[in-house]
């Protein structure tokens, strides 16, 4: 678009997009009058194509249009066209669709019905004068840029003089010898210093290193400043004071104005001319190097580009050194990484085992026995007990594709969420599990009191990892004990717990247990079944529903687990 002058209406073109035909022959007709330039528009997608086409000033759009809304129109101009005025067209009457659409790039605002149609002419007037301002910033922005760049090429020309004096190269290569040398951080940063002091004929001086992720400008190394100052030091926000603002703008400062700045301030009484300069590493400013004395001294740029100089090589090394321990960390995370692939690859592996054992024994069994039926010669008794065990394997096996198929299912399929009685989530999860306590003589003892209210949840998916929970406690349990499943309420919360009196689990297999596919006894010869999905299961259930789940178990005193689940809506 072409820039916005303040010439007055005349030749501005205004595009009206509104699906009410009266209401944009009336904008058109009363804009035409005040020597505008209209174009009109019937819907959202007609207006976006004029506003593509031509040249506009400034767009006036309702919200309320069939197939592309205002909102839609107001986003699409703020991505393609950012600096077009857009003043939003409103009959809704509602608030929240005003600020709605300012959020995503609406200008300004009239509502209709329009009792003053003068109102036009004035939104329309102080969103081109906001225009008209906004390009002037841009320019004005853009100059302060290019004086920026003249600047810094001029201060990199007179550094660049200020190299070629004896002097300061002396100066230069004592730092330089101070800096270059392999040292640890702290060790560098105090010879640095040291150097630095002695070039300038300073008194003391501090390094701050930036940190990047608060932008803030902390001490690192310091020599000759006293220590009530450097207990009460505080971290320096980049732009803020003397020090602030050369890290921010990479330029050395010098000068005698400790009281008018309050990061300097506490070195007053001591102190009384300072230099500061950026420790620049190529285009990245990574701290600053301070310098103060105690006499008053004015400082030319030979003296202040020394300090450069000597800050450039120590923001190298600096750099360099950061690097290191960057690429240190870096390592360990890999190996960490690493070692995490190869847990989780033994993990797959010793599942696809896992499942390959339990799938392989029962259909072994099924075969066997469909094959004894097939050939007759059992009688009725015997018939009877090969169906059974067929029967009750097969159902084993339609188990282990459910548990497979439920994880994907958790993270495809929304809860149904419906008011879950406790008592029926109880007895169905136990019936659920009953058919694992037949062979074991393992009681499932349920403690409910019947006054519990219901709560909010999906019921298929909760019984699911209640089932997932009996299970796991059957499967653990010697023969002929009991596992116990207790409800209590809390004014927020449902608690569900399941406890055996099984082997446990240490605390070290605590962490894991709940992870996919992790198994107590992972290989194919372990004494329990199962594929190491049970636990998982439960767990995303429950966390799918707001809640949590733990476990309480020590070696060879058995396992409680508490779902602790909320009893608020479920958002």
């Amino acid at each position: 678009m072409s820039e916005i002058d303040s010439t007055g209406p005349a030749g501005k073109r205004i595009l009206i997009i509104d699906d009410e035909p009266l209401i944009r022959r009336a904008l058109s007709d009363y804009l035409t009058d005040r020597s505008y330039v209209t174009t009109t528009a019937a819907d959202g997608a007609q207006g976006l194509s004029e506003a593509r086409k031509g040249q506009f000033h400034a767009i006036l759009v309702d919200l309320r249009m069939p197939r592309v809304d205002g909102l839609e129109v107001i986003a699409a101009l703020k991505a393609e066209q950012p600096e077009l005025p857009v003043v939003v067209v409103s009959g809704t009457g509602v608030l929240s669709d005003v600020i709605e659409a300012q959020r995503q790039g609406a200008w300004d605002y009239i509502t209709k019905p329009i009792r003053d149609m003068d109102e036009i002419a004035v939104v329309i007037e102080r969103v081109l004068e906001r225009a008209r301002l906004r390009a002037e910033r841009d320019r004005y922005h853009g100059e302060m840029e290019q004086l920026n760049r003249l600047l810094e090429a001029e201060v990199d020309r007179q550094t660049q003089d200020l190299l070629a004096q004896n002097r300061e190269l002396m100066a230069l290569n004592r730092a330089s010898y101070a800096i270059s040398t392999p040292l640890d951080l702290d060790t560098m940063l105090n010879r640095a210093i040291d150097a630095a002091i002695s070039a300038t004929e300073g008194d003391g001086g501090m390094v701050r290193l930036l940190n990047p992720a608060t932008d803030q400008l902390v001490i690192a190394a310091s020599r000759g400043l006293p220590e009530s100052y450097l207990a009460s030091a505080r971290a320096i926000p980049l732009g803020e004071g003397v020090i602030g603002q050369v890290a921010r703008s990479g330029r050395p400062r010098g000068g005698r104005d400790f009281a008018n700045d309050v990061w300097l301030a506490p070195l007053n009484e001591e102190f009384h001319s300072y230099l500061c300069a950026p420790l620049r590493a190529g285009d990245e400013i990574v701290g600053t190097l301070g310098i103060v004395m105690r006499a008053e001294r004015g400082f030319d740029d030979h003296k202040i580009g020394l300090l450069a100089n000597i800050g450039n090589q120590l923001g190298v090394a600096v750099a360099r050194i950061q690097y290191a321990a960057d690429l240190e960390r870096a390592n360990v995370q890999l190996e960490q990484a690493n070692a995490e692939l190869r847990r989780l690859d033994t993990l797959r592996e010793q599942f696809i085992q896992n499942v390959a054992h339990e799938l392989r024994t029962p259909l072994a069994l099924v075969h066997g026995y469909v094959e004894m039926l097939a050939q007759g010669g059992l009688d009725p008794d015997e018939r009877q007990v090969a169906l059974n065990v067929a029967s009750r394997r097969v159902r084993g096996l339609v188990d282990l594709v459910e548990s497979i198929t439920t994880l994907q299912d958790l993270d495809r399929q929304p809860l149904r969420i419906e008011q879950v009685a406790p008592a029926e989530l109880i007895r169905t999860a136990i019936q659920m599990a009953e058919q694992q306590t037949v062979a074991t003589g393992i009681e499932l003892r349920r403690e409910c009191p019947p006054d519990i209210d219901s709560f909010p949840g999906d019921f298929t998916r909760l019984a699911q990892a209640l089932y997932q929970l009996l299970d796991n406690a059957c499967k653990f349990s010697p023969d002929g004990s009991t596992v116990t499943i207790t409800v209590q309420e809390t004014p927020d919360t449902i608690l569900i717990s399941v406890a055996d009196k099984g082997i446990g689990i240490s605390p070290e297999e605590q962490a894991h247990i709940f992870e996919r596919f992790y198994q107590i006894d992972g290989s194919a010869s372990r004494r329990y079944g199962g594929t190491g999905l049970g636990l998982a299961i439960a767990k995303e259930i429950v966390e799918a529903h707001g809640g949590t789940i733990t476990v309480q178990s020590s070696p060879g005193e058995g396992s409680t687990f508490q779902l602790e689940l909320p009893v608020a809506p479920i958002s």
